[in-house]
C-alpha cells in the first residue's frame, strides 16, 4: 500500500472497478449478441438499433 493512502480508500477503489467491470461486460456481451444478431441476419445495414434492443432483451433474459 502507498504511504498516504488506507485501507479503506483501497478497498473502495477495488470495489468500484469490480462494478464497472461487470457492468462493462454486461455492455461487451450486449454488443456481441447484437453483433451476431445482424451477422444472422445478412449484415444488412440500418438495423443496428433493432439489433441492439433485441440484444439487451436475449441477455436480460
Amino acid at each position: 500500500m502507498a504511504k498516504g493512502s488506507n485501507k479503506a480508500d483501497v478497498l473502495s477503489t477495488e470495489f468500484s472497478e469490480k462494478v464497472v467491470s461487470a457492468s462493462e461486460q454486461q455492455e461487451e456481451t450486449i454488443r456481441l449478441a447484437a453483433y451476431y444478431l445482424w451477422e444472422s441476419k445478412g449484415r444488412n445495414n440500418g438495423s443496428d438499433v433493432q439489433d441492439w434492443i433485441e440484444a439487451v432483451e436475449l441477455v436480460s433474459d
